[in-house]
Formats: C-alpha cells, structure tokens, sequence
C-alpha cells in the first residue's frame, strides 16, 4: 500500500497536468461563450491598437447632429423640410440617398393633422372645408424621393405582426436553404406605404450585438418568417449599381466544407460585389477612428452655399447622432457611435474589398494548438525546471500572441490567441503546484527521516541548496553550549539497561527540544552530553543571547528532571553547562561517502573547559567574557578570571543571574562588594566572603571563594590545574 502510494505520488506532476488539459479541452467545447468573451476582447484590443486606415471612397453620412436640432429645430422634423433636404441632396448626383429613418408615423405638422387641433371658429371652418386641397406633408417627401435612387428603411422586431416590408430585389441562393442560419425575426415596423412605395430600394436598420451589447459584426440578411430580406447597407450597394438581385451561397456539405468553406452562408453577391461572410451572413467591422471628412451637418446641407455637386457619385446615408434621438450604439472604438456610421463603415469595407475573416480552419487548429501547448508543457514540467518551462511557454504564448497579431494586421485574419495561452497557463500553474506538492512531500520524508539526528537548520538549507553537501567550510563568530550531567557515568553503571534507557531518553529529548526552540544546532549528542553550536549554519545575529537563554532554560528543565527522579530513588547529578562565543571553522567535514557538518576551533575547546570547572566553581552555569559582552540585555555575576588546563592567558568567567526575587537582588549586591574587595586583593576580602558564606550557605560560588581565599590565595585570577 505504501509502495503504491509512493509510486502515485511520483506519477501525479504529469497525471495533474494532464487531466487539466482535458479540462480545458472539455471546457473549450462546452463552454463556448466563456472563451469567446475573452476572445472578443483580444480583437477588440487590436482594433484599439490598430484600427484600420481610412482610405477616400464615395460614401458619405448626413449627420442629423446636436448642432442641427439646435439650428432647424426639434426632432422630428416636417416632412416638407427632409424634403427639402432630399432634394438638395438629389440634385448633387449622387448615385443613392439610404435613409437610416424610421418614417413610419404621419407628419404631425401636415395641414390634415395639425387642423382638427384647432378651436372651433368661421375661418377655420372654411379652411378644414378645403383641407383636402392642402398638399400632404408625407406626399410632397414622396414625390420628392422620386428625383434619384433612394432607399427606406424599416425595423424588424420579435413582436409578432401580419406586417411584411415591400420586397425590392429578387434573392438566388446556390447551394442548401440559408434560412437556418438568417437571424429570424417574428414582426416588423415599416415605412409609410407612400414612402416605401416611392423607394427604389428597402433596408432593414437592425443591429444584432454580442453578448456585452459592442457591436462587433453586421448582418447583411435577415429572415422575417420564411423571407430573406436585405439590410440598409446591402441596399443601399445594389441600388448603388443599378443591380436587381442578390446572390447567398450556402456551404453545407461535407465536400464543400473540405474546401475551406463553413456550414452556412458563405459569400453574398451584390451585383458585381462578391461578399465573404458569417454563417449568419455577418461582417466582422474594421473600424476607422473618428474621420471628419466623412460626415456633413444636416444643417449644412440647406446653406445656401452648400455644392451638391460634392455628392456626385457617392452612397449618401442620412442618419442621427444627436443622444437624444437615441441611435447611440457601442464599438470596440467607441462606447457613443452612431448607428449610421456603422452602416457607412460596412459599405466602405465592401467598396474597398476590405474584410476581417475568422475562417472555418481557426477553431480547429486553435484546438490542435491547445492541445499541443498543454502536452509539451505536461511532458516537460516533471523533466525541467519550473523556471524553463515558464520561459519556454512564455515563448510560444509570446508566438501564438504575436503570430495572431501578424495574422490581424497583415492577412486580416482573427485568430484567437487566448485558448492556447490561457490553457498554457493552466497547465503549467497545477503542473508547478504539483510539483511543488510532490517536492514538499518528499522534503517532509527527508526531515522525518534525518530530523532526529541533523539540526532542523542543517536540514533546511541541504533541502535548498544541494551544493551544501559538498565537501566545504567557512569562518564564522558561532556561540557553542557544551552539557554533561556530574557523576552519570557512576549511576549509570549500577542501573538496569531498561532503566538507564528510559532515563537518558526522557532527558534527552526534553534537553534536546529546549535547545531546538532556541534555534540552537545539535552538533553531537555523547552518551548524556550536548555539544551545541549557535549562529551556524545559518545566520543569527543574537546567538549569544540565544545561547545564554538556552542555557537558563536547560538549567531549569534538568533540575526539575533530577527532582522528579529522586522521587523515583535516582540519584541524579546536576547537569553542568558552559557557554562560549569565538571564531571556528564550521561546515562538512569528512570524506565523499560520509561527512559530519561541524566546528572546529579554540572556541569550543574553551566551552567544553568552561562545562568541566562548573565542578569546581560550585556553579551549574560558565558562561565567558566574548559571550557576555554579546548579551547587553541580560545580568551576570562575575567569578573569577580562569586560566584553564593548556591555557596561558586568563578568561573573565561569568554566571547568569535573572534577578526573579528581592533576596537574589540582596544576595547580588552583597557578592559584588565582596568580589571587588577580593579582585582589589584587599585584606579584608577573606572576612566578607566568610560572612557571606554564613549568609548563604547554599551558594556555592561565595563558598568556593570562602575556601579558596581561607587557604591563603588572593585576587580573583584562577590557575585551573584539571580539567
């Protein structure tokens, strides 16, 4: 079971990435418009970033502007005036007038309508009498749309009604049925009979945008039951050419799609102009930035000195982008375009042969790549490191990005970059994860197999840097804590080995516990000794003061041991410490098949001499001068100057004294006055400490001194003839 585990363990960095990937296969199929929404996106950054160029073509928009109703008048307009626009515009030539206007509604200025408003008087008697000699408002707009080319239009809606558009040109279709793929449509609100009926050509304005309402592709066809009928824009061209017909062809088998066509409508002809579209017979737009020369004021067509002779020859689109009129629409360009202008970008694009394709082959070979992308990084994340594979699918998101870019710019292609990128991303973000897990789970099996007999420290940066394995040292200032308990050696011999085990166990990991919390690096564990090293192999600025802590920690935990034994009839000794602070040599040392990270140097000679005279000092705690001067925050009392076994020149010893009580604060005082006197060699110093001794008779650094100044020896430097 553990093996399979193991083995499960080691199978998942490529098991996890590669279920992900399915993932996003799955996902890129059935959630399409989650991909799309991005994928939008991404086209609609391109356009930002490169729209395209405008390039001159007879297409120009009468703009019904702000400025307009401003000098004409509110919206709507008499009939009699767009009449007078109409013809002014009429008689510059132009090859067709579109009228992006829903004229659906009588002229509510027209004499018939506007005199039953008035009040009742003799006069206006006589006038309704002859209202019927009036002209009609809508009349004299028809007739005048009888002086050129000029096309209606209407809405289609999804409330059903019995209302059909008039019909102006005859649809062929080569190929299968296209009415599946046309957006249908259940009713329509049209122009008024005598308007429709004077038009040479019938629209319909509707706009079919995405899901986040930016218009992004027009229709050229719609579907009202089962009549196809043509948009503004597809008018306004075929009557431009003086065409009668549309031609939709359709792609719907499987010898046709093997050409590259898709299922659906393929191209629309307009007279001589041969279209590329959607299935639904849409044109991606490729907007242009905002082109002044392309838009005239309504108003200032009706100026005097307007020259009509300017529109000779162009497609002429009347249409509003006034806000309170309401034909505002959103473009990846920008978020208040008018209506009108869309109709007039999409003839231009058709003019100038002009168009954005996302052809059949692109969601499949976006899928091949997806699926490539996602199986070399699966394959390669177990092998390299996670950083070349970062680098390595950066690189091919950065070729897919920029070849889909390349493809926009330069061969009009929409290829969708995202897919790809983001199921590289995916892929490689679990791969790493699980790398990662997988790695940390065989770091754990490292700690829990070594953590009992190399230093957490050790562990952790072997874990880090592999190359620490390698034979190698530095010099290092490191605090070294030397423990040995007094007369185990003796106890243990008259002890039964179960005993004896359970003893040196249960003290060894208490001590060895205090000394991993304290940072501390367990160098060698000998029989019941410590010999523990501070500030390697990592850094630590306060390891003196570790050490010193340490030390008072182990001080407490050991007595609080032996009393516990005692209860148990275990004579056990006091465990003696000494503390050091020097320059060592400290890294791995031994041979290539087995090596010990350790210190070697004076420093920890002096810590295991410090251990030793605790005997003798009557202390449980030496700590030396180099170590306290690196313990400002902490309070000792000085012992003596010891100059030890193999040593010439004398150390100041100290010992640790947290002041818990007012009786040791007493007791510091005491011994300071008395220790001056004795490092003064004063004569007087024998008789202070004889006092002192019988004042504390459990001290046993004021009895040492007591002894030793009684036999005749002064000062407070020490020859230490022993060990």
């Amino acid at each position: 079971m553990l093996k399979s585990m193991r083995l499960l363990i080691r199978a998942l960095p490529l098991l996890v990435p590669m279920l992900t990937l399915l993932v996003m296969l799955a996902a890129r199929f059935g959630l399409p418009e989650v991909f799309d929404a991005f994928q939008l996106q991404v086209f609609d950054t391109y356009q930002r970033l490169k729209p395209r160029v405008y390039t001159p073509v007879p297409v120009k928009i009468i703009d019904v502007d702000d400025e307009s109703l401003a000098r004409i008048g509110h919206w709507p307009w008499p009939r009699t005036r767009l009449a007078e626009l109409l013809n002014r515009l009429l008689s510059g030539g132009p090859s067709v007038v579109a009228l992006d206007l829903l004229l659906a509604e009588s002229d509510r200025t027209s004499p018939e309508n506007v005199l039953p408003l008035w009040p009742s008087t003799p006069e206006l008697e006589a006038l309704r009498g002859r209202a019927t000699a009036f002209p009609k408002h809508d009349e004299i707009f028809a007739d005048s749309m009888q002086n050129g080319a000029v096309v209606a239009g209407f809405v289609l809606t999804q409330v059903p009604s019995a209302v059909r558009p008039a019909e102006k040109a005859r649809i062929e279709v080569l190929g299968s049925d296209p009415r599946p793929y046309l957006r249908n449509f259940e009713g329509a609100v049209v122009s008024l009979p005598a308007i429709e009926a004077a038009a040479v050509g019938n629209g319909s304005f509707n706009f079919a945008p995405e899901r986040d309402g930016v218009i992004r592709r027009l229709h050229l066809m719609f579907r009202l039951g089962e009549t196809i009928y043509p948009t503004l824009a597809a008018e306004a061209l075929r009557v431009a050419q003086g065409a009668d017909d549309y031609v939709i062809r359709t792609a719907a088998d499987d010898r046709e799609l093997g050409s590259g066509a898709q299922p659906g409508v393929n191209t629309i002809s307009i007279g001589a102009l041969r279209v590329p579209t959607e299935r639904e017979g849409q044109v991606w737009l490729h907007h242009t930035r905002y082109e002044s020369s392309r838009h005239i004021p309504a108003w200032r067509v009706l100026e005097r000195d307007f020259d009509p002779g300017r529109l000779a020859g162009n497609i002429v689109l009347i249409g509003t982008s006034a806000a309170g009129l309401k034909d505002i629409r959103a473009t990846p360009l920008n978020p208040v375009a008018s209506g009108v202008e869309m109709h007039a970008a999409l003839i231009e694009q058709v003019l100038l042969g002009h168009f954005l394709r996302r052809p059949a082959w692109a969601e499949p070979a976006e899928l091949v790549l997806l699926a490539a992308l996602g199986l070399t990084l699966v394959l390669l994340l177990p092998v390299l490191r996670a950083l070349w594979c970062a680098l390595l699918g950066a690189l091919v998101v950065a070729l897919v990005v920029g070849f889909s870019w390349y493809a926009y710019t330069e061969l009009r292609l929409l290829l969708d970059p995202v897919a790809p990128s983001l199921a590289a991303l995916v892929v490689y973000l679990t791969g790493s994860l699980t790398n990662f897990f997988v790695s940390e789970t065989e770091r754990r099996q490292v700690r829990n197999a070594f953590g009992h007999y190399l230093a957490p420290a050790v562990i952790e940066q072997l874990l880090a840097d592999p190359s620490r394995l390698r034979l190698s040292g530095e010099k290092r200032e490191t605090t070294f804590l030397f423990t040995d308990i007094a007369g185990f050696t003796s106890l243990s011999e008259g002890m039964k080995p179960e005993v004896l085990v359970r003893l040196l166990n249960e003290y060894l990991e208490g001590t060895c516990e205090i000394v991993l919390r304290h940072g501390g690096t367990i160098d060698k564990i000998v029989g019941d000794a410590l010999h523990v090293m501070f500030n390697a192999p990592s850094d630590q600025p306060d390891h003196g003061e570790r050490a010193v802590s340490c030390a008072l920690a182990l001080d407490e935990f050991c007595q609080d041991f032996a009393a516990r034994q005692a209860e148990l009839d275990i004579s056990m000794g006091h465990t003696r410490i000494g503390v050091n602070t020097g320059l060592t040599v400290v890294g791995n040392f031994g041979g290539e098949s087995r090596f010990d990270y350790t210190a070697h140097g004076d420093a920890i000679n002096t810590a295991a001499r410090l251990e030793s005279v605790n005997r003798y000092l009557g202390t449980r705690i030496c700590v030396s001068q180099s170590t306290r001067e690196l313990c400002p925050q902490l309070e000792f009392r000085p012992i003596a100057h010891l100059v030890l076994r193999g040593k010439r020149e004398p150390i100041q010893v100290f010992e640790p004294w947290p002041n818990s009580t007012d009786d040791r604060a007493a007791l510091m005082r005491d011994y300071l006055v008395a220790y001056e006197l004795m490092d003064k060699e004063d004569s007087s110093a024998p008789q202070s400490f004889r006092a002192l001794a019988e004042r504390y008779p459990e001290d046993g650094v004021i009895a040492y001194h007591a002894k030793r100044l009684a036999r005749g020896n002064t000062g407070t430097t020490i020859l230490m003839t022993a060990k």
